[in-house]
């Protein structure tokens, strides 16, 4: 497998999930991984990841709130992000899209699932490629 120099900043509050998504995205991107929204908002900035993969659902605030905070940090406006989920409404998956969401994926991941919509979005991205109504 080919890595990248691409960074992935995966977020989510359970342990098992952080685990098994370095496992896989390690192999092709640099991962770096985050507990809360939180420690989220603060390795965006630092770490300047080209995608990130949020749970829907964290201990401390919203995946959605914490997206829409990252999107509001400067240089920061486009980063795709791909939400976690377990199961989601239609209506928060509207507001999701809405409030700047690239995608979603089911957890736990299967890998090449992983491999493709992360690809695919960071393609995207560096094309310049952005959805509009």
């Amino acid at each position: 497998m080919k890595k990248t120099d691409k960074k992935v900043l995966l977020v989510d509050d359970m342990p098992t999930i952080l685990k098994q998504g370095v496992d896989i995205m390690s192999l092709r991107y640099t991962v770096e991984t985050a507990a809360s929204a939180e420690e989220a908002y603060e390795k965006a900035e630092s770490f300047k990841p080209d995608i990130v993969l949020m749970d829907v659902n964290l201990p401390d605030e919203s995946g959605i709130s914490c997206m829409e905070r990252i999107h509001a940090i400067p240089g920061f406006e486009d980063i795709p992000f791909i939400l976690l989920i377990n199961d989601l409404s239609i209506m928060t998956n509207a507001r999701a899209y809405d409030q700047g969401a690239s995608d979603f994926m089911r957890k736990p991941f299967i890998t090449n699932n992983v491999y493709r919509k992360i690809d695919m979005h960071l393609k995207l991205a560096e094309i310049g490629w952005k959805f509009e109504l």
